[in-house]
């Protein structure tokens, strides 16, 4: 009976301790968000502490493993996309075109020329889009990172929103983690009476 307390005890502690290491441990990913002295030593959450870093190195993940710039502008460029930049493309040319021809030209003739016009801006921007559009891409790639795009939002996070989006998003997984050491420290209290029992 009196090993059993010992043992319960053991595994009470250990679960206790187990959870509370774990749960300070989940809290100083971000607390404190400010640098602290404690005993001479600066202390702070290991997110806002690192969070440039974090922040280029999610931007570099972002844009060689999940969205390159190449991507998004095959994506933007599909068939549909392509047909209705053309028709606006058109009905632009054919509103400009008619409003600015001299009002004393017959409509007649100023449908044909609209057609005409129409039928240039048709065969050109076809032309553009599945060839030369790929060029432009191309040269608008050197000068656009998505990268850097996304560095530079993380960066702006404020840290207490990017806390939240990190809890958020992980809440059940950090609970686990803390749940997760007060069943280490439950089992090592367990061993623990054991080994005080049979040594």
């Amino acid at each position: 009976m009196q090993f059993l307390v010992r043992m319960l005890f053991l595994a009470s502690v250990g679960a206790a301790i187990g959870w509370f290491t774990n749960f300070v441990a989940v809290k100083m990913l971000f607390k404190p968000l400010k640098p602290i002295k404690i005993l001479g030593i600066e202390v702070q959450g290991l997110i806002p502490k690192r969070k440039y870093e974090i922040a280029k190195s999610v931007g570099e993940i972002v844009e060689k493993e999940l969205l390159s710039f190449n991507d998004l502008w095959d994506k933007l460029l599909t068939d549909e996309n392509k047909q209705l930049l053309l028709s606006n493309f058109k009905l632009k040319a054919k509103e400009v075109t008619e409003g600015k021809l001299p009002s004393f030209l017959p409509k007649g003739v100023k449908g044909i020329i609209s057609a005409y016009i129409s039928d240039i801006i048709n065969k050109e921007v076809d032309v553009f889009l599945n060839h030369s559009s790929y060029e432009l891409a191309e040269s608008m790639s050197k000068n656009f990172s998505i990268s850097q795009i996304v560095e530079e939002r993380i960066r702006g996070f404020e840290l207490e929103k990017l806390e939240e989006v990190v809890i958020k998003i992980a809440h059940s997984e950090l609970f686990m983690i803390e749940l997760l050491g007060g069943v280490l420290g439950f089992i090592i209290g367990i061993l623990q009476a054991l080994l005080i029992q049979f040594l």
